[in-house]
């Protein structure tokens, strides 16, 4: 594993966490790029109401793999943006977090909810992340085959996520500048 940039971090989504669990490879998650995975508390929240996808989380936070960080109440502006996605958008509780923190904090958002998140993050140029970019990251390393991204697809499919494939050579991975 290369050395971490501390400049930026990762803010994760449920979706991802749960599709990286769903998916077998959660303990490769933390290593596919090179910046801290951080999971606001409301995210960690959703995880937590998911069956079976507590137990995993936990281990990633005490093994300090990833870090659990509170959402910043105290940040006026965050705060503002959080209620305004939230109830004017209506986004998830930990999506609007997320979102809302990545917007002032120039930080990069790993969700794979793009019908949410897309427009979002394009009107305010925040970098994303999906589930299929970090796949794409991993097989660029040599982390992963492409049979590895098949049994990962079809284990994330057959819990009930959805991914935008059925395959992995039906995915063509994009120029990720982060």
């Amino acid at each position: 594993m290369g050395t971490k940039k501390t400049d930026k971090i990762i803010l994760i989504d449920a979706d991802v966490l749960s599709h990286f669990i769903s998916g077998g490879q959660i303990l490769l998650l933390p290593k596919i790029f090179p910046y801290p995975i951080q999971v606001l508390d409301k995210v960690y929240a959703e995880i937590a109401r998911m069956p079976g996808k507590k137990t995993e989380v936990d281990n990633l936070l005490n093994f300090n793999l990833i870090e659990q960080i509170p959402f910043p109440e105290d940040q006026v502006e965050i705060k503002k943006e959080y209620h305004y996605i939230k109830n004017k958008l209506f986004k998830g509780d930990g999506e609007s977090a997320c979102l809302a923190v990545v917007r002032y904090t120039q930080n990069i958002l790993a969700s794979s909810n793009l019908k949410d998140t897309a427009s979002y993050c394009k009107m305010h140029q925040i970098n994303y992340l999906t589930t299929m970019d970090f796949l794409c990251e991993a097989v660029k390393n040599g982390q992963l085959s492409e049979s590895d991204c098949d049994e990962f697809i079809q284990r994330v499919l057959k819990a009930g996520s959805r991914l935008p494939v059925k395959k992995w050579g039906e995915y063509g991975c994009r120029d990720i500048i982060i």
